[in-house]
């Protein structure tokens, strides 16, 4: 017993001056099937026909020569890839136009009336539409609510990098040589904020007395003190608190901490420490019986030095180069202002 031949159909998108349609030619109970419909449109209008074989050939020679509706689909399908039907739409129906590929046989025009559909399937049609535009709204503004919070971040760090670079020449000079050691100091201290810097001493200008240092710096608020030592070494420390010649006692800091530019590390403090009381040093970071970080009166002619304590976590004088005296090149100190 020979298998049943499978069912042949067309389907083909053809598309005039102003809109695409849709067509499915199939065979049904031996009857030939026409469905147009309209592409893209919210409520598309479609077209409907079934033709027997008799229909057909009442259309023209074209059809005359068919025994079967499953040979008309065959050559249909044939013509259609040789050329494409032309589709003319009136108030209630379509006209669609074949062209055959033998011009003796002559064009033939089928009318396929429009699809009438009730008010419940209409309304169905509608809000299934509605349903779809609404997601798409809901998740258009979505991704829009996500692509302003970019813009928005994008906007921040870019008004963030330009305020650093507008103030790196606040802190760029003898011992901070470029942007790079900048942008590491200004990490140290809050690297998700940006700082203006206003020098307030430096040793070589200045004078490198208790007394000047004092004069200058107290009562500032927060500062950064930068060293460098006559080996090339730059190191210093931060703290958020005001430089006191009146203390009587050591003033804790939880913000303070020292740092060193070379081997870019920072030395975060511990055990409630921070600066030592005016003891006729200058730059004095510890506390209790440990000095960590200090500059003795007259730095130039004498010397800078550093222990490691247990107010800031370094060990073996890496602080300052593995030294725990130094010879001092340089000193500055700066007022440290939030921008």
């Amino acid at each position: 017993m020979e298998a049943p031949k499978p069912q042949e159909s067309i389907n083909l998108t053809i598309e005039d001056e102003k809109k695409k349609y849709n067509l499915i030619v199939s065979n049904s109970s031996n009857s030939l099937v026409i469905n147009i419909s309209e592409q893209g449109d919210l409520l598309k209008k479609e077209y409907s026909k079934e033709f027997t074989l008799r229909d057909l050939s009442q259309n023209g020679k074209f059809f005359k020569i068919f025994d079967d509706i499953a040979s008309v689909i065959i050559s249909l399908k044939e013509t259609f890839e040789n050329k494409k039907p032309q589709i003319k739409e009136e108030n209630n129906y379509i006209e669609l136009k074949i062209i055959p590929i033998l011009t003796a046989m002559g064009e033939t025009t089928l009318i396929i009336p429009i699809k009438k559909s009730d008010d419940k399937e209409i309304i169905n049609n509608l809000c299934d539409i509605i349903k779809v535009q609404a997601n798409d709204i809901k998740d258009l503004k979505a991704r829009v609510t996500i692509l302003e919070q970019k813009m928005q971040k994008i906007e921040e760090n870019n008004n963030y990098i330009n305020k650093r670079i507008k103030n790196k020449d606040s802190l760029i000079g003898d011992i901070i040589k470029n942007e790079e050691q900048y942008n590491l100091i200004c990490d140290y201290i809050d690297k998700d904020k940006t700082f203006k810097f206003k020098l307030l001493y430096k040793g070589t200008k200045d004078g490198d007395t208790y007394d000047i240092f004092h004069k200058k710096c107290d009562n500032q608020g927060p500062t950064i003190s930068i060293i460098e030592s006559t080996d090339g070494q730059i190191f210093g420390g931060y703290t958020s608190k005001s430089w006191d010649i009146n203390s009587k006692s050591d003033i804790a800091d939880p913000d303070s901490f020292l740092f060193n530019v070379n081997i870019k590390k920072k030395y975060c403090v511990s055990n409630n420490k921070g600066l030592f009381k005016s003891n006729g040093c200058i730059c004095d970071f510890g506390g209790g019986n440990f000095h960590e970080l200090w500059l003795q009166s007259n730095y130039f002619s004498k010397h800078g030095n550093c222990d490691n304590g247990n107010g800031y976590n370094f060990k073996n004088y890496e602080l300052s180069g593995g030294k725990s005296q130094f010879n001092v090149k340089e000193c500055e100190v700066y007022k440290v202002m939030e921008n």
